[in-house]
Parts: C-alpha cells; structure tokens; sequence
C-alpha cells in the first residue's frame, strides 16, 4: 500500500494539465479577486465630511454649538476609532453668500449657519442629493448631529425653566460634563471582526479552490480501473483488492489537494494579508476536511463508467454551479445564495462548496466554534456519502476483457 501511495503520488505530480487547473488557476483567480476588490472596504468608510460654516455674530453667541462642531472635527472625537479621523471637515466663511459660493465652487456637503435663536440650519447642495441619491450617508449623520443637539438643547432650557435649582447642583452639572444624563451607550461589535465586503470574495474563491481538488482523484482513479487505462488493466489483473487500491490512491490524491489549497491559503494571509479571524489551526482543519470531500467526489466521478473525457469534462461545470451559491461572481450570486440558504436551506445545506465557504464565515464573525461544527459535519457525511457510492460502483464493475 505504501508503494501504491508513492508511485501515485509522483504521478500526480507529474500530471501538470492537473496542476495547472488545481494550482495556478486559484492562485490566478485569488490574485484578480485581491487586485478587484482590495480597495472595497475603504470604499465603504465615511470620510470626514465637508461643511461650510458661516461664522458670523450668531455663531460666535452660539457658544455651545460652536464647542460642538470643534470637539466633531477633533482627530479625538471617537477615541475607539482605529483611523482617529473627525467626523466634520469643517471651513468657515463670514456671511451667507459666502457659503453659498463655497458650496458652488467646492466639492462641499453644505452649509451651517445659526439663527438668532441660537438654533442651527443646515443647507445641503442640492446636486450632492441628485447625484448620491437618498441614501447619503453623509446626508444621513449631519441630521443625526443636528436633532441630537436641538433635543439636548432642548431639554436643558425646559429643566432650566421648570427647575433651577438642579444648576446650583454640581453633580449635575457634572453629570452633563462628562455626559452621564444621556442615554448610556456602549461601542461594541455584533460580530468576532468587523465586517467586510471583500472577505466574501476571498472564502468563496478559497471554497473554489478546494472544490477544483477533484481533479487529483479523477486522474488517480482513471489508473485503478481496468477499463479506462493500461495501467488500471494491468493492476486489475494483479492479486492486490479493490480496496486496497482504492484506500492509497485516495489518500494520496487528498494529501496532494491538501497541500495545494493550504499553497493558496497561505498565499491569501501572507502575501494579501487576507484575514482568517486569528484561527488558523481550526482554518487548516476545515481545508483538510473540504479537500476530503472534494477527493471523495472526485473519487465518485471517476468511477462512473463513462469515458474518462465525460468525466473530466464534469469537474468545471459542476465546481463553477456550486461556486454560483457560494458567491463566487459577485452580488447577484451572492443574494442568489443568501435567498437559497434563507428559503431552501435544505438546498444550501447540500452544497459543499456553499458549506465551505461558510465554514470561514463561522471563523472570521464567531468568537466559539458551534457555528462551524455543523459545517465540518455536513463537509464529512458528503465525504461518507461519496465514498460509499464510489466503492459500490467500482466494485460492481465487470470487464468482458482487458
């Protein structure tokens, strides 16, 4: 059996049409998808956003918008922030016709000017609402800013009005220092990492990958057979069972596969920096078990009793129809998946690839495990099922001649 391992493992080696569809193509894929969709987190983060302030009497008798605005465009004003950056990018003008040129001849979000009142007003450019559309964010934090400063405002000169004498207090006076009168809120995370849009691409081309592993068993089968090649016909004449053929074939193929996805995992984390959620050992157990389910498959495909050209030409059209539900080309295949998983899940749950892919997911958003288990187990009952069904099929084989 040991030499039966080696001897096909040298083979596979050596098969580069096998290699070049189970290595370099990923790793080709993996480049392409990091050089597309590096930048597409940044794209996502909201840069400070620019506003024209009219710096006239009525702001200066503001004071405590003022104080406001100054304390939003400070690099401290979200101290568990990782960039540091401010929230406005403000730059002052004395009057309003002077905003109101600013605004025409920069690239600014609007204008803030204070009334008499001391109540601030926010004018927006108009063409940054017909090109961004509704759903600026920009649009949507500077009326988060304002409402909260008009509430709070609001509520102090009503307590002003109604009870005096809670100013003569200086714990209260504390309280709205340091800011424990408002609603307690705490900056936490739903999920282990931040979330990312890129990350999706990265897992499903890494499922891909796995998926491609088929090819390793396919070619390792083909030279087990006694009626697809000479070398299967000479061994199925040898003395050596079935089984104990098949067993170190098989786990050459896998061993092979194995080292080639963990090539390109190690390629996405070291050289593209490629998060993995800081669990690596658990990351490699999930390949070794996909890359088994892939082998298994592969395994299956080549005993079907079809020309080896039929099979083949099998492993692209089934890896790229599974990889549709992983969302492996972009967003609509990602909803078409997300729809699949949420109204069919029996369907999802039948689709190694999508399995794999969630398998990272479990890693990267969850702190535990129990959310990857369940993948590693439906990845092992494909394993089963495969193996099982290619056994009975080679097995049952019969040869009028060799």
């Amino acid at each position: 059996m040991l030499t039966t391992f080696l001897v096909t493992l040298k083979t596979l080696i050596r098969d580069r049409s096998v290699l070049i569809w189970a290595v370099a193509f990923p790793l080709v894929l993996s480049t392409l998808f990091v050089a597309m969709f590096s930048n597409l987190d940044e794209l996502q983060k909201l840069d400070p956003i620019a506003v024209v302030i009219v710096e006239d009497a009525n702001y200066t008798n503001a004071e405590t918008f003022a104080e406001t605005i100054d304390a939003l465009a400070s690099e401290d004003t979200d101290p568990d922030a990782e960039d540091g950056e401010p929230l406005l990018a403000p730059s002052y003008v004395a009057n309003t016709d002077a905003a109101l040129t600013a605004l025409a001849e920069g690239s600014y979000e609007g204008f803030l000017q204070v009334d008499t009142e001391s109540m601030p007003h926010y004018t927006m450019d108009a063409r940054r609402v017909q090109s961004l559309g509704f759903g600026n964010p920009s649009q949507s934090v500077m009326q988060s800013i304002l409402d909260r400063y008009v509430q709070d405002t609001g509520l102090l000169t009503t307590l002003a009005a109604e009870n005096p004498a809670l100013f003569a207090n200086p714990a209260f006076i504390q309280s709205l220092t340091d800011g424990s009168a408002s609603t307690p809120t705490e900056r936490i995370s739903v999920t282990a990492n931040p979330p990312s849009d890129s990350q999706r691409y990265y897992y499903a081309v890494l499922a891909f990958s796995t998926i491609m592993m088929t090819t390793f068993a396919l070619a390792a089968i083909d030279r087990v057979l006694g009626n697809t090649s000479p070398l299967g016909a000479r061994r199925s004449l040898g003395g050596q069972s079935k089984l104990r053929m098949l067993a170190p074939t098989l786990a050459a193929a896998w061993l092979l596969g194995f080292a080639c996805v963990l090539v390109g995992f190690l390629y996405l984390q070291l050289v593209f920096n490629i998060d993995f959620g800081g669990k690596e050992a658990a990351t490699v157990l999930t390949l070794a078990v996909s890359v088994l389910a892939a082998t298994l498959l592969g395994a299956l495909l080549g005993a079907l009793p079809v020309p080896l050209a039929v099979k083949s030409g099998l492993v692209a059209p089934i890896s790229c129809g599974l990889s549709l539900f992983a969302g492996l080309y972009g967003p609509f295949s990602q909803n078409l998946g997300d729809w699949v998983a949420r109204e069919l899940p029996w369907l999802s749950a039948c689709n190694p690839v999508r399995q794999v892919a969630d398998a990272f997911f479990a890693l990267y958003y969850y702190d535990g495990y129990a959310q990857l288990v369940p993948c590693l187990v439906s990845l092992l009952i494909f394993s089963l099922v495969f193996f099982v069904a290619s056994v009975l099929i080679i097995r049952r084989q019969r040869y009028a001649s060799l």
